[in-house]
This record gives structure tokens, C-alpha cells and sequence, in this order.
């Protein structure tokens, strides 16, 4: 059963004002799930994990905002160079937005720009407007954001007084759903009306400008009050196990108490999230031997053609596979180009 304080979109766990222990050993190469508190960035996150592992070749893949919680995904080791496949993975987010008030940056962050207001009687037509955004759209991503404009952060050309025009991009939004009743309210002497909603979307996808929009084809407009981000792929926040979400995140507190009592983080090995994110293809030694060595050696006819059947409709030209061993150990991951393979990520470099 899920933990529903855990998938409130206001829920806070700990670790933001922690004195985080510094690791004696190196933590061996994977990706680990951080459920991230409120109040701290993603760099901020990443700097607390170097502490904990022990190194400092640590990165992140999906920035989440200082105002929002929940699942950020990190490499540690080699596993960062898996983290440009994990930035496309869909992810869900529990969200609760306020009816009626508009901000500059769309969240609570921001300064209020215009007060509209809300009753109950204006999300009458919510499913309608949350209908309209389901599936393939085109979305207008927020001003406030990281996308680069001319190479600069549109949210610091916004500060500086620069007027920026957003350009629309494709999203995709595979659930968007209302969680619970919408409750009336107050805010900035303004009725306003809170509503909770659950999404899980494509990359790319701006839950502050989704808010925005709907707010507008309510005719109230409206601003996010809190963001929680519960899945992204395979990794789940805190507590909530999933049947499709067999990673778990971890909050800063738990793996501090971890590191302090001298015991290993919860590292998904390169091995386990290879095998996660691209399809498996047992190959022999000597392909191993010849990827090793920076050769491409070609692929045997009958896995080519076994290779080719798996594909829906035309087979793709370039695939990538976790290559492994009879004994199910994956060593590489390799692209599929043709008829032969490409090594991308050696997962045993000193076992040539």
C-alpha cells in the first residue's frame, strides 16, 4: 500500500539542514535515487552526495527546483556516463495547484502578477481542460526555467528585465488526473481554489506551465502552491514500491545514518540499470575480447536476425544493447550500427 503522506505534493523529507558524514571508502560506480528535500537545489544534492560516497565524480540527471521534493536520479562513478539515458525516462509528479492567483515564475516562488480569483463553481469544467492536455501536445515551457536562450538561462534573462518569448515544444502526457476535492480558500485577499493532480509525462515536460494553462482555460488562472516528483522510471520516492518502479529513493537522512554506521549505500550497479534500460543480448567471449581492444566486431547472422525480428515494424539501424556473458554478467553496452557493434560504456575497463 502506498504511503499517502509520502505522495502529498507538499511533503518534505529530511535532510536539507543535515551535517551529512564524510565516507572513508569510495562507493563502487551505479546510480542511486535521492528524494530530495525542500529548500536545497540539485547541485546542492550532488555536493551532499560526494560527501557520502566518497568521491567526486558525481552527477545528476533532471533538475528539480529548490521549492520542489522528490525523486532526483544520480551517477556516481561510471555510472554518470548512463545518466544522458536516464535524463529521457517518463516521470510522475503529485502537484497542488492554486486556483485564481498568478505568479511571474508560475510557482510560490514568485511574485503575484494578477489575482483573478476562484470559487468552487469555476473548476467545474476541470476534467474537460485536464482531458485536453492528455497525449501528444505542444506545451509553451516556463520563462522561469533552465533552457537556454542565446546561451543563457531563460530564468536569468527574465530577472535582468529581458522580455523572453518562449517557443511551443512537443510533450507528451501519458496520465493527468484530479486527487481528491478541490478545497476553497484565501490568498493575497483573493477567493482561491485548491486543487491536488497527479501527472506523469515525457522529459521536457513543465508541470508550473501545465498549471499555467489550465488556469487559463478555466479562465481563472493559477500558480503551483507544491511539487512533489514521485517516479522517474524505474526509481520511486521513499516507501512507495511500485511493480514497474523496483528502485527506491533514499532520502539524505537515511543514507547519512548509513554512512555513519559504516554500512554500503543502496547503489543500483551499472549491471542492474544496463539491464533496466536497454535490452539484454548474451554475446560470446571473443566479441567481448574484440569490443575491449576497441574493435567492432560483427554481429553473428543468426543474433542479427533474431535482433532484427525483435524490432516492431523496420528494424532500427541503430540499437543499443547491454552486452553479456553467457553467465548473464553484462560488460558492455554496445549500439547496434548495421551489422556490427559499437562499444558506448565499457562496465570492467581494467578487465581487458
Amino acid at each position: 500500500m502506498l504511503d499517502a503522506l509520502k505522495e502529498a505534493p507538499d511533503f518534505a523529507p529530511a535532510g536539507a539542514a543535515l551535517q551529512i558524514p564524510r565516507a572513508e571508502n569510495t562507493a563502487p560506480g551505479g546510480v542511486i535515487a535521492i528524494d530530495k528535500p525542500l529548500g536545497i537545489t540539485s547541485h546542492d544534492v550532488v555536493a551532499r552526495l560526494r560527501r557520502l560516497a566518497g568521491t567526486r565524480k558525481v552527477g545528476h540527471a533532471g533538475t528539480l527546483d529548490p521549492a520542489a521534493s522528490g525523486v532526483l536520479v544520480a551517477g556516481i562513478g561510471r555510472g554518470t556516463k548512463l545518466l544522458q539515458y536516464l535524463q529521457g525516462q517518463r516521470k510522475t509528479y503529485v502537484t497542488r495547484v492554486c486556483f485564481g492567483v498568478e505568479t511571474d515564475s508560475e510557482d510560490a516562488e514568485g511574485t503575484i502578477t494578477a489575482t483573478r480569483g476562484a470559487t468552487l463553481a469555476d473548476l467545474d469544467d476541470l476534467e474537460t481542460a485536464l482531458a485536453s492536455w492528455r497525449g501528444q501536445v505542444m506545451q509553451v515551457p516556463s520563462a522561469f526555467s533552465a533552457l537556454k536562450i542565446r546561451g543563457k538561462r531563460a530564468a536569468d534573462r527574465v530577472r535582468a528585465g529581458e522580455a523572453v518569448r518562449m517557443e511551443s515544444r512537443p510533450i507528451t502526457i501519458y496520465e493527468l488526473v484530479s486527487l481528491g476535492e478541490p478545497k476553497a480558500g484565501g490568498l493575497a485577499g483573493t477567493k482561491v481554489v485548491y486543487q491536488d493532480l497527479r501527472v506523469t509525462c515525457s522529459a521536457g515536460t513543465y508541470i508550473r506551465a501545465l498549471g499555467r494553462d489550465i488556469g487559463n482555460q478555466l479562465g481563472v488562472g493559477a500558480h503551483l502552491l507544491a511539487l512533489r516528483r514521485l517516479a522517474v522510471g524505474s526509481f520511486s520516492a521513499s516507501g512507495l514500491a511500485r511493480p514497474n518502479a523496483p528502485f527506491n529513493a533514499y532520502s539524505l537522512a537515511e543514507l547519512s545514518q548509513l554512512v555513519t554506521a559504516g554500512q554500503a549505500l543502496p547503489i543500483v550497479s551499472l549491471d542492474q540499470i544496463c539491464k533496466e534500460l536497454f535490452p539484454s543480448c548474451q554475446v560470446t567471449p571473443e566479441v567481448i575480447t574484440a569490443l575491449s581492444y576497441g574493435q567492432r566486431p560483427r554481429i553473428e547472422p543468426a543474433l542479427l536476425c533474431d535482433l532484427d525480428g525483435d524490432s516492431e515494424g523496420a528494424p532500427s539501424k541503430e540499437s543499443i544493447y547491454a552486452l553479456a556473458f553467457p553467465s548473464g554478467s553484462v560488460r558492455f553496452l554496445a549500439r547496434k550500427v548495421g551489422t556490427s557493434w559499437h562499444s558506448i560504456l565499457n562496465l570492467q575497463p581494467s578487465s581487458v
